[in-house]
């Protein structure tokens, strides 16, 4: 896992995640799965830092949870 920052004082509030970090997290995730949502404009939000793509890996977990089917256990 990534996380942008030049020093401890200066740290961005994401950790930020490759395409590559994703798809191994995500069980029958691909790169080329991400990929093809980016272009659909479906699935987690994700960054483009020039030509790199990055995800925040909190904002993977609300998607990740939002997607959550079935009926709620107590």
């Amino acid at each position: 896992m990534t996380t942008l920052a030049g020093d401890d004082s200066a740290k961005l509030s994401h950790e930020l995640l490759s395409p590559d970090q994703v798809a191994a997290l995500l069980p029958g995730v691909t790169k080329g799965t991400l990929a093809m949502w980016r272009y659909e404009h479906k699935g987690p939000k994700y960054y483009k830092l020039g030509r790199k793509v990055v995800y925040a890996l909190d904002e993977l977990e609300e998607w990740l949870a939002a997607s959550a089917s079935g009926a709620e256990r107590e």
